[in-house]
């Protein structure tokens, strides 16, 4: 019984298909020499705004790995050709797999790379790589990773791009400390979402349902020398983010 909750809120959300807006397109913004962003909104149930972004990793031999891909338009597409050669796609968690299949579709030498258990959630994503607390040879010189699993087959890859000293990370935590429109934002804190950075209320009842699961992951993360956050949802942290983390999940580093 112990699994049932994140069971049944699995199933619950794989009946969410979020929807582009395609209003809302502004270019890659670059964050440092190597790293850039490409902010999008999402129309969640009941016309809710979800912001999201895809990061962009340029490696030392010139390829790209896109964490997180955001649907893939022809001005996305030419952005990414001219910072170089798209190599790795990755979906990070259990979630953020939605537009994968096109981008393997349009950059022929890319792969896939996915969080644990998702080709068993998802029979229909493309062949792929498991992600591991190994990095991927791909990227073992550039970019840490761990696996986050929880009870319930839900898993996050969190990642730390050494050379920028920068954190990534999907679902574990939002940062949405600004949420543009009433509706908006009464709706969202009505949700679970925090007022800053720290996890929802689906992730406490996923990844965090058990802290002596969730302690030595993070843990793990502390130990990597990060001084920038880059979250899928909300601003991205450019001060103090060790110190954000552990007010963030103290509980479950008791």
């Amino acid at each position: 019984m112990t699994n049932q909750k994140p069971a049944l809120l699995d199933r619950a959300l794989r009946l969410v298909t979020p929807i582009p807006v395609r209003s809302f397109a502004p270019p890659p913004r670059q964050i440092s020499e190597n790293l850039w962003v490409i902010e999008r909104q999402l129309k969640m149930p009941g016309a809710l705004i979800m912001p999201t972004r895809m990061t962009v990793i340029r490696l030392p031999s010139g390829g790209l790995v896109l964490l997180s891909p955001i649907e893939l338009r022809s001005d996305v597409a030419a952005a990414l050709r001219s910072l170089g050669p798209v190599e790795a796609i990755v979906a990070p968690n259990s979630f953020h797999y939605l537009f994968a299949a096109d981008y393997l579709a349009a950059f022929s030498g890319a792969r896939l790379f996915v969080a644990p258990g998702l080709p068993v959630r998802v029979p229909s994503l493309p062949t792929a790589i498991l992600l591991t607390d190994e990095p991927a040879p791909l990227w073992t010189d550039t970019i840490d990773q761990c696996v986050f699993e929880a009870t319930g087959g839900i898993s996050e890859v969190m990642f730390f791009v050494r050379p920028d000293r920068t954190l990534m990370l999907t679902d574990i935590a939002f940062n949405l400390r600004r949420i543009d429109g009433l509706y908006n934002r009464v709706a969202w804190r009505l949700m679970g979402v925090p007022r800053r950075f720290g996890p929802s209320r689906s992730a406490r009842l996923t990844l965090f349902r058990d802290p002596a699961v969730a302690g030595p992951h993070l843990k793990r993360m502390l130990a990597w020398d990060f001084r920038r956050i880059i979250v899928a949802h909300g601003e991205i942290i450019e001060h103090d983010a060790q110190a954000e983390v552990r007010r963030a999940f103290a509980r479950y580093l008791r």
